[in-house]
């Protein structure tokens, strides 16, 4: 670091054309903790988006050339290109003793993954995974409350991610963006599960060690279309806890991105389903005893925010500018805190692979009719 700022690079300035821009977003969130870092370079195969995403940070230098971006001066750069670069990117900026903040997943391939995992663990730099719905307020009450006791012993926990997300298949000029690619082909980048299995594990305190998965052929929903969609897991994690995931980014329906459940011995909790429902909990030690008849009721979970997260309740709005309500602000918050050497990165490399790696040992399984996959520790050095 030179001087108080943490110089910045974003690699993907995001297509404005198509959703959101997703570096767009954490040039806004690193905006946000301009006391302690500055956007200084961006870098887009695009030059258009790389010219426009240098402007709205105010200074920053455009670049179509990783390597050169990377030798440019930055200090830590966020990952936000397409799944199948991440592991690449990272690799590239450890190597140069670069600190990595990377969007998920964090690699496609198992390959890769190992490639992630050998690079984080030679270099100097601070590897974050950036797992933003992990940091919903939500999930981190829960967290806390799970802490307290107030659950007893959590066995079973589940993670939904649906969205219909056939409107980002195409640029506005016709071609396909990298979620087309992904969709339009047999499946090679593995599940996309880690908006779903990392809040879950986040909450467990786990990792799996065996997963299941089967799935729909897609041209069901998707005329013409190769590939696989609704994704469903089922996995053993090492504490001997059950984890289901489903994943669909492709079936029509209301939007429903995040679902989360959890039980324990003396609790349940259940995320919003839509159409006026909202997050709840029941606990033995508060609320009614669990019977076949007269049964317990749920209780509303935010009735517990002002005792356990009150800190998530004082940010301002300006902790909103990441695109996910509070997410980025919290995640950047970690990250910062990491690279200065105050705290470990949140979600190391290995949580990060975690997070990731079961969606790619799915492919095996769904390749052999849901047989379980022992999927690997990469706390272990892998061959």
């Amino acid at each position: 670091m030179r001087g108080n700022q943490i110089k910045f690079g974003i690699i993907g300035a995001g297509n404005t054309g198509v959703g959101s821009s997703r570096g767009d977003g954490f040039i806004r969130i690193l905006k946000v903790f301009s006391d302690q870092a500055r956007v200084t370079a961006i870098c887009d195969i695009n030059p258009e988006n790389a010219q426009r995403a240098a402007e709205y940070a105010e200074g920053a230098k455009a670049f179509t050339d990783l390597g050169r971006f990377l030798d440019s001066g930055v200090e830590a750069v966020v990952v936000a290109t397409p799944v199948k670069v991440h592991s690449e990117q990272s690799v590239a900026a450890l190597e140069r003793g670069i600190h990595v903040l990377s969007d998920v997943p964090a690699a496609h391939t198992m390959e890769a993954a190992k490639a992630l995992a050998g690079a984080a663990r030679k270099s100097k730099a601070v590897y974050m995974f950036g797992e933003n719905i992990r940091y919903l307020d939500e999930i981190e009450l829960v967290k806390r409350m799970t802490a307290d006791g107030r659950f007893g012993e959590p066995y079973y926990a589940e993670g939904e991610y649906l969205h219909d997300c056939k409107d980002l298949w195409q640029a506005a000029d016709g071609s396909a963006t990298w979620r087309g690619e992904q969709h339009g082909k047999a499946p090679g980048y593995g599940v996309y599960c880690t908006h779903s299995l990392g809040p879950a594990l986040y909450l467990l305190d786990d990792r799996v060690v065996q997963v299941s998965a089967l799935a729909n052929q897609q041209s069901l929903v998707a005329s013409g279309r190769k590939g696989l969609f609704n994704f469903t897991m089922l996995m053993r994690t090492a504490g001997g806890r059950v984890v289901k995931v489903r994943v669909d980014t492709v079936s029509p329906r209301p939007h429903g991105a995040s679902y989360f459940a959890l039980q324990g011995t003396h609790g349940s909790y259940e995320s919003q389903r839509g159409f006026g429902d909202e997050p709840k909990v029941w606990l033995a030690d508060e609320h009614e005893e669990s019977h076949v008849f007269n049964s317990a009721r749920w209780h509303r979970l935010w009735d517990y925010a002002e005792r356990y997260i009150p800190d998530r309740l004082r940010v301002g709005e300006e902790a909103r500018q990441g695109g996910h309500g509070t997410c980025e602000y919290w995640m950047m918050k970690d990250f910062l805190a990491a690279i200065r050497g105050e705290q470990p990165p949140a979600i190391d490399v290995c949580r990060g692979l975690d997070y990731t790696v079961p969606g790619i040992c799915a492919l095996e399984s769904m390749e052999k009719a849901g047989a379980a996959v022992q999927v690997p520790d990469f706390r272990v050095e892998t061959k």
